[in-house]
């Protein structure tokens, strides 16, 4: 199978016992360069996780791999669009969600709670990637509004600890609360910032 990596292109046999060698030789022609790993493309095929496993299933049958990579300011630019996405579709379904808890939530209304926490926590993760990333100034449009956005994550971890401690004794009405006049405030000015933060030659209609 063939694996073009940037400028090169590298052989290797269709066998499995080779993957490893074959992985830390993607990593190292990367790791010389300024840009960050995206995903694969197998076969025509755009796969984002699970490579190895999927190297595991497939080996044989793989003809050839084509290493994406993009700079630290695109990859930066879609998680932003992807976390202004999330936000879009979120806010209706937290409504939901909060009258669902007015009453009597139902299984159904924990598992969507749990997605919601899960979301979350992902954009905090996704929040401290960049936050912490040397080239942030060059990655955002206005460094003072990155830093306002900064609080809204704060803040956001804040009610996920609340969360924690009001979902451990049961308290549903608290729990509404939270999601109608707590996150979906915050939700909504944390995509306006989001908005702004985005470089302009980004159109929100990138993302499909």
């Amino acid at each position: 199978m063939i694996i073009c990596v940037l400028d090169k292109t590298l052989e290797y046999e269709n066998n499995k016992d080779i993957l490893d060698t074959m992985f830390n030789e993607i990593n190292d022609i990367v790791s010389d360069t300024n840009l960050i790993f995206s995903h694969l493309i197998i076969d025509g095929l755009e796969v984002y996780n699970d490579y190895y496993d999927y190297f595991l299933d497939n080996i044989r049958n793989i003809e050839e791999v084509t290493v994406v990579t993009k700079t630290v300011k695109k990859m930066s630019e879609e998680i932003l669009l992807s976390t202004v996405d999330y936000l879009e579709r979120a806010i209706p379904e937290i409504e939901i969600l909060s009258n669902e808890f007015y009453k009597t939530p139902s299984r159904e209304s924990w598992k969507k709670l749990m997605d919601l926490i899960e979301g979350i926590k992902w954009i905090m993760d996704t929040f401290a990637a960049i936050d912490y990333n040397e080239q942030l100034k060059n990655i955002v449009n206005s460094y003072e509004e990155w830093n306002i956005y900064a609080k809204d994550i704060y803040e956001l971890n804040e009610l996920i600890i609340e969360f924690e401690e009001i979902l451990e004794n049961s308290d549903f009405v608290s729990t509404a609360d939270i999601l109608s006049y707590e996150i979906i405030p915050l939700f909504n000015n944390m995509k306006e910032k989001l908005l702004k933060l985005i470089s302009e030659e980004v159109e929100i209609n990138d993302i499909d």
